[in-house]
């Protein structure tokens, strides 16, 4: 199973928000909003087949604490 990384996710919202980011930036206090958040996951799941909740974006709020939440939510199952 691939691992969705932090890197991973800067990517993503680089390509759907136009927003410069990194493993520290909350994303969104730089201006990505519901949509990108949107756009995002859907990006997420064609390229790793990984369905993304949208909770762990706004609980996560940085692409390090995405990955991480990411991550925890995949170990319980």
């Amino acid at each position: 199973m691939v691992e969705i990384s932090a890197a991973m996710i800067i990517e993503c919202v680089r390509e759907v928000s136009k927003r410069e980011t990194t493993e520290d930036t909350d994303i969104f206090a730089a201006g990505v909003d519901s949509l990108a958040v949107l756009r995002c996951r859907a990006l997420l799941k064609e390229q790793t087949g990984i369905k993304v909740p949208g909770h762990v974006f706004f609980g996560g709020r940085t692409p390090e604490g995405i990955a991480k939440l990411i991550r925890a939510a995949n170990a319980d199952r």
